[in-house]
């Protein structure tokens, strides 16, 4: 059995914690207490090198898939916006045969799937300020500022009730877009740190962390393309200043957190 697969089953998160595991570039798995699996934004094919041949090494992925599509269960997928490295046309079929997930996203990824042959039934079009809740978390929808280059991008904050998980999507440092987010305090902040293509640097998201008020912060992609670029050595230097109470998280590939985490003297 695929070693990320067999770790995401034998973690069993005790009561009001969770399990957080990074599949690289932008995705991450959250297992429950209640064994319940949500996948954000799995990127797990060479589809954006596909896609782009023109780039050369450009897009080619520098770190191999983390497990294949076809063994990952989940019960809900949530897709922040239509670029290749979130939504992973290459894998959806997979995910979506081996799961049936529910799936939250936005009209442009709704539209795309479709388009491409799939059933909506279990897809839920969301657009920032909606709020939905679920059997395992409620989910409050965030703006983000991605540009012209997709303008219905859109972030998530998932309460659990003990802990709350900002995941940011694809953004500028924008503070009136993302005033939701801001306003709702998260316990957790997933944020990118490549500091292009209109994305936050290290810098820029340890600026963010201090707004926000975080606990921790989880840096993401960065280091999955050579174009995408990421240094995460700027967000090691720059959380002490701006954010000096939150503890930074820098995950390997594949690996996995509990969160809340105990505190360094426990």
């Amino acid at each position: 059995m695929n070693a990320l697969i067999e770790n995401i089953i034998s973690t069993q998160p005790k009561k009001s914690t969770i399990a957080l595991f990074w599949l690289g570039q932008a995705g991450f798995i959250i297992k429950t207490a209640s064994g319940a699996r949500i996948g954000i934004d799995p990127y797990l094919s060479d589809y954006v090198e596909r896609s782009f041949p023109e780039m050369g090494f450009g897009f080619k992925r520098l770190m191999p898939p983390p497990c294949p599509a076809e063994d990952l269960h989940l019960d809900y997928l949530l897709i922040s916006h239509e670029h290749a490295d979130h939504y992973d046309a290459d894998s959806i079929k997979a995910l979506i045969d081996n799961g049936n997930p529910m799936i939250l996203t936005t009209p442009t990824v709704a539209r795309e799937m479709q388009g491409a042959g799939f059933d909506l039934g279990r897809v839920r079009v969301l657009r920032p300020r909606d709020r939905e809740q679920h059997s395992e978390f409620n989910v409050t929808v965030v703006d983000c500022d991605h540009g012209e280059l997709s303008s219905d991008a859109i972030g998530f904050v998932l309460d659990f009730g003990f802990l709350s998980v900002y995941y940011a999507g694809d953004t500028a440092l924008t503070p009136n877009r993302l005033e939701i987010a801001i306003k709702c305090k998260p316990d957790i902040a997933i944020l990118p740190i490549n500091g292009a293509f209109g994305n936050l640097d290290g810098e820029q998201a340890a600026t963010l962390v201090g707004v926000l008020q975080s606990k921790y912060c989880i840096p993401c992609h960065f280091w999955m393309f050579p174009l995408h670029m990421g240094n995460p050595q700027q967000i090691i230097d720059s959380l002490p200043q701006h954010a000096p109470h939150c503890r930074l998280c820098l995950f390997q590939q594949g690996e996995g957190m509990i969160f809340p985490m105990e505190s360094p003297e426990e």
